[in-house]
């Protein structure tokens, strides 16, 4: 092949391959996957997170740490019970606790001052479910907010959080206080305890009985509504009790400190919260256990309508109700919970559970306060 015909071959060559480079590449056929669907907007129920009422309670939280401080009216809340809640509620917190202590009746008078004045100072009342009543139906409290997080804990309450109050749910239900008989171990030896009601009507009890003066004290007057309305005793029970001389005391811690002297053999009706402390001290009491009932009834606590700290109020609240709440109180006032997963720090003399639980409500203390001016004691007793 001569030289010129190589020459011109090569020129075809090299331009063959510079117009395949120059061609557009076309990319093997491949199955593809199908398109993302739009994203849809997300629903008003979805947008609402899990975390959502978390966040809001931090809220609350937060503006309670801002006001810093919450004042408690209190009955029960004297020296090393108030010391451990005040010590623990800060330590969670950071909130100072001042504790106002007195009894339920004076800081109604109280409050009602502070809201003629437009000076409300209290934010918290703590103590038995007569006088806080009285305070709600002056329009002193105001209803527990429904986002206390220790409220939606389900199956561990023994008492239900609102169970003196369920309609207007001002008032939270915290301990449980058996109202119950209380005995002398020494007088009283184990077998010979009342076992119902009419048993405190043998001639053996004659003069050896005592109770608080139902002209003093409402609880005395609820003791019997509510055992009537059960039918463990009725009004000629009532009026045959008058009969056995029973003594009668202007408070209780009188009455429980004379039972543990000897100077009776049974109170007819006294409180866990005040038997606890003279047992702790060594006293020679025990609870008598009724089969046809033993009233209970809780210490409640409110909070104050106009309240110069309504968030940490509502914070006191919830902590309160919750497992270390109960804990800090009950063990440092040897009492019972509400709760089921918190210890019964009574001392074992008068721990026990009721065979027949009898809850003393709100519509009980009213009744029970009527039935006494119209009936007791003067037309039942002569008195």
């Amino acid at each position: 092949m001569s030289s010129r015909l190589l020459s011109i071959l090569g020129i075809i060559l090299v331009s063959v391959l510079v117009i395949v480079a120059c061609a557009p590449q076309v990319k093997p056929l491949t199955p593809t996957a199908p398109a993302p669907a739009a994203t849809q907007p997300a629903s008003p129920t979805s947008r609402i997170s899990p975390l959502a009422s978390q966040d809001a309670w931090e809220k609350v939280v937060e503006a309670a740490q801002k006001e810093g401080k919450v004042t408690l009216y209190a009955y029960g809340y004297t020296g090393e019970v108030g010391i451990a809640i005040t010590r623990a509620f800060k330590d969670k917190y950071g909130i100072s606790v001042e504790i106002v202590t007195g009894l339920g009746a004076a800081f109604l008078e109280r409050l009602k001052t502070e809201k003629r004045m437009g000076q409300i100072a209290g934010d918290i009342v703590e103590g038995n479910a007569a006088n806080t009543n009285n305070m709600k139906l002056d329009g002193l409290t105001v209803k527990v907010p429904d986002d206390l997080p220790a409220l939606k804990e389900k199956d561990v309450w023994l008492v239900a959080p609102f169970a003196t109050d369920p309609t207007d749910k001002h008032i939270l239900s915290y301990t449980i206080i058996a109202y119950a008989p209380y005995a002398n171990s020494k007088l009283v030896p184990p077998g010979q305890e009342p076992q119902y009601w009419k048993d405190f009507l043998d001639p053996k009890w004659k003069g050896k009985l005592s109770m608080v003066d139902p002209g003093v004290a409402p609880g005395a007057q609820q003791l019997f509504l509510v055992l009537m309305r059960e039918k463990a005793i009725d009004e000629e029970w009532v009026k045959n009790l008058y009969q056995q001389n029973p003594k009668f005391y202007t408070a209780i811690p009188d009455e429980l400190r004379a039972l543990a002297r000897g100077e009776n053999a049974i109170s007819l009706r006294s409180v866990d919260l005040e038997a606890a402390r003279l047992v702790a001290e060594g006293a020679p009491i025990k609870v008598v256990r009724m089969k046809d009932g033993t009233p209970i009834g809780p210490n409640v606590v409110a909070a104050v309508s106009g309240a110069p700290h309504p968030n940490a109020a509502r914070l006191f609240l919830n902590w309160i109700m919750t497992a270390e709440g109960q804990t800090v109180h009950g063990q440092s006032r040897q009492v019972a919970g509400v709760r089921k997963d918190v210890a019964d720090f009574r001392p074992e003399a008068i721990r026990f559970t009721p065979e027949k639980p009898i809850l003393v409500t709100s519509e009980d203390v009213d009744n029970a306060s009527r039935l006494f001016r119209e009936k007791w004691p003067n037309k039942l007793w002569g008195r």
